[in-house]
């Protein structure tokens, strides 16, 4: 059976696909830190996992997600504690720089995520593995976050 794709869907695709690759872009580049930054981007990112997974209506898969969501924080603050995160001043401010791979591997995930939804992939065990890849790596995000906000205290910024 040949499936119907409706020029909505592609332009949905397209326009995720654009945010998603700007907040890469973006996120791979020295940021100026703000103390906000590093409570509302964990709360999206944590979101966006939320939502892409609510077509699996499996009771195990919302018990797995936040499992595998604190075991990536706790790989996250073990993989993060020699300093693996940047910091500098610049013009009186503090910048700081993430680790290329943790903002690399959770988009390229999300944007399959995004991507099996588009193309109407039903392989609920492919999505359930990209779902469970995409909290553990939320997981390393959150912790990113916290330790920058750690590491940010000993430049005594906050």
């Amino acid at each position: 059976m040949e499936q119907y794709i409706s020029q909505a869907n592609t332009i949905d695709f397209i326009v995720f696909f654009a945010v998603i690759i700007y907040i890469t872009v973006r996120r791979l580049r020295p940021r100026k830190f703000r103390p906000t930054r590093m409570y509302i981007w964990p709360v999206i990112y944590v979101l966006l996992v939320i939502f892409s997974t609510t077509e699996i209506n499996d009771p195990l898969m919302y018990l797995a997600l936040p499992i595998l969501g604190i075991l990536g924080y706790l790989l996250g603050n073990k993989f993060l504690e020699n300093g693996e995160i940047e910091f500098f001043y610049n013009s009186g401010r503090l910048y700081y720089k993430w680790p290329y791979s943790i903002t690399i591997l959770w988009s390229i995930l999300f944007l399959t995520r995004i991507f099996l939804e588009f193309i109407g992939e039903g392989n609920i065990l492919l999505l359930s593995i990209v779902d469970f890849l995409l909290s553990l790596n939320t997981g390393l995000l959150v912790s990113a976050s916290f330790k920058t906000i750690k590491e940010a205290k000993r430049y005594r910024y906050i």
